[in-house]
């Protein structure tokens, strides 16, 4: 027997390192390219109200998060508010698709249905922001803090002002029965819309608790007058188009983002309510929360811990138009034309969340039964 090696045929050694290095270069590409996805729920406004668009500000919000930990942030728009998105991770509860959600509310997260969704946690982050929001929005961290607004009443000024309507300077819900008013003032459907629910608490809030009266009576006084719309955007789009319509249930920021618009003065001013010689209006606070039993949930916990950083809160003003939560960011110049938290009462302290918990369902059919015809 030959003491020599069998010779191997050159063609089939290259053939065979050809493999091993296609081999190696697509387990590199795989390792290299492909990321774990993270999904976010949000409305589909969030964070479009800039200039530059969504796409570009979500971009440069959470970008540095996925290159830190590696994953695709896919942030899902949905097409409703915040009552849809609640609706829709209800329906994927046995095998949730998002890991957080943001947009869900301090009234909405008063709901069974928004909780049993929810994965309660404590961020440390929250030594970052003032514990007035975390209470105001859900003290056993269902939800963190995101943005805040308050939920007033704003007017034209092409059309109505203190000079024309003097009563708009300190306006009652007295005011606002009057014919005039009624028939210039769009709102929303509580049912479905937050502003909405916050005009209706803010009313009940008054009348209940200022008035002492019947707060049904004020509905139905209106109920031939008002134009109620489903949501929001509907009723600013009512409101911007239709030159009877002079007043809307907004946010108090509007003026500011008029200021952005026009880059001159607003030509929208607010009208909070006026009662024992203060202004009053009903604070917002929107959060973020872990889904339960989400695909990624410590991730989940470190996108919430995030979302309290500058990178994210520097984004809000000029692209969700509410307040960040982090009261340590200075706000851009437009801002001196809203409404801000310390020159009104909060309407939120005369109606706590146990007791809103335990009305608002009775609340809500009392106030869809003065509509009926």
């Amino acid at each position: 027997m030959s003491e020599y090696p069998e010779r191997r045929d050159p063609r089939k050694v290259i053939a065979g390192i050809a493999i091993i290095v296609i081999l190696v270069i697509s387990v590199y590409a795989v390792v290299t390219w492909w990321k774990p996805r993270f999904v976010v729920y949000t409305y589909s406004s969030f964070l479009d109200w800039g200039d530059e668009g969504a796409e570009v500000v979500l971009e440069r919000a959470f970008a540095p998060f996925e290159e830190r930990y590696g994953v695709d942030v896919e942030i899902i728009l949905l097409e409703v508010d915040a009552n849809g998105i609640i609706s829709k991770l209800v329906a994927e509860s046995a095998n949730p698709v998002a890991d957080v959600v943001i947009g869900i509310d301090n009234i909405l997260i008063l709901q069974e249905a928004a909780r049993s969704v929810l994965e309660p946690y404590t961020s440390p982050s929250l030594s970052l922001i003032n514990e007035t929001f975390v209470n105001l929005l859900d003290s056993e961290h269902y939800l963190t803090p995101f943005d805040f607004g308050l939920v007033t009443l704003i007017y034209s000024t092409n059309t109505i002002n203190t000079t024309t309507h003097p009563q708009l300077g300190n306006l009652t819900f007295a005011d606002l029965a009057e014919t005039e008013l009624a028939a210039a003032l769009v709102t929303e459907n509580p049912n479905y819309s937050s502003p909405g629910l916050s005009f209706l608490l803010s009313q009940i809030a008054v009348y209940e608790k200022i008035l002492h009266q019947d707060w049904t009576t004020w509905w139905e006084d209106v109920k031939d007058y008002i134009d109620v719309q489903e949501g929001w955007t509907e009723a600013w789009s009512v409101w911007s188009s239709d030159p009877n319509k002079h007043l809307l249930v907004s946010y108090g920021t509007d003026p500011a983002y008029s200021a952005s618009y026009l880059e001159t003065a607003p030509d929208t001013a607010v009208a909070p309510f006026f009662y024992n010689d203060q202004y009053w209006a009903w604070m917002q606070v929107e959060g973020v929360g872990l889904v339960k039993n989400g695909p990624n949930p410590e991730l989940g916990k470190a996108f919430i811990d995030y979302c309290l950083n500058a990178t994210v809160q520097t984004e809000i003003p000029l692209n969700q138009w509410m307040f960040p939560v982090r009261t340590d960011l200075t706000l851009p110049n437009v801002y001196q034309y809203a409404i801000h938290p310390d020159q009104v009462s909060v309407l939120n302290q005369l109606l706590n969340s146990t007791e809103i918990s335990s009305n608002l369902s009775n609340w809500l059919s009392l106030w869809t039964a003065t509509r009926a015809p």
